[in-house]
């Protein structure tokens, strides 16, 4: 774009403004997507994230190891979502044992510092696997955390980098079964439609 510029002595210049650069929209896995490789771990005591198979201990479990037997919920959480925060993991916590009799599993991503997830688990009622993902990398090979398109840029009261709240149901042959991803922060999961999914990889051949 160009624009013409004149100054106190009446000489006018001509520049050119560059286009602000494009936000990458986030690629969101959709439903039959085949889900993103991820390992769990434990590094020096606290239960991390890796995408690679490279350096990791004899306990480190992939994706394909939990979806073996079970298909698999996955939530991104992150306490510094505010008020809607208390809400996406109320619905989580509710979720997991209806979750898992009907022969599923549950786990949760988060950003926070080990500390905070200890904190968090104090609160709950129930226990629930939670794990730290590190540098963001699993939720942006899911599509729900990008750098171009941050949430604090968009969403009143959010001041760093966070996660879009989401949750995936996973099957047994690592597809997308279900996603929720709430970009606007004004929507909950659809429990039923999770439990559906749920129920119906179980007795899947």
């Amino acid at each position: 774009m160009y624009y013409e510029i004149e100054d106190e002595l009446g000489n006018v210049s001509t520049i050119q403004l560059k286009d602000r650069e494009a936000e990458h929209s986030l690629t969101v896995l959709k439903n039959g997507d085949l889900a993103p490789l991820f390992y769990l771990k434990n590094e020096e005591g606290a239960a991390i994230t890796s995408l690679t198979g490279f350096s990791l201990s004899n306990d480190a479990r992939s994706i394909i190891d939990l979806l073996q037997f079970k298909p698999l919920v996955l939530s991104f959480y992150c306490n510094c979502w505010g008020s809607y925060a208390p809400k996406h993991l109320a619905v989580v916590q509710k979720l997991a044992p209806q979750v898992e009799a009907l022969g599923g599993q549950l786990l949760i991503l988060t950003n926070e510092s080990q500390k905070e997830i200890e904190r968090i688990s104090r609160k709950l009622e129930t226990e629930l696997p939670i794990y730290h993902d590190k540098d963001y990398n699993v939720a942006r090979s899911y599509g729900v955390y990008s750098e171009t398109s941050p949430i604090w840029d968009r969403i009143a009261g959010i001041s760093e980098e966070v996660f879009t709240p989401s949750l995936f149901v996973i099957g047994k042959d690592r597809r997308i079964a279900y996603n929720f991803v709430d970009e606007n922060f004004d929507n909950t999961p659809d429990t039923k439609a999770i439990l559906k999914e749920v129920y119906d990889w179980k007795y899947k051949k």
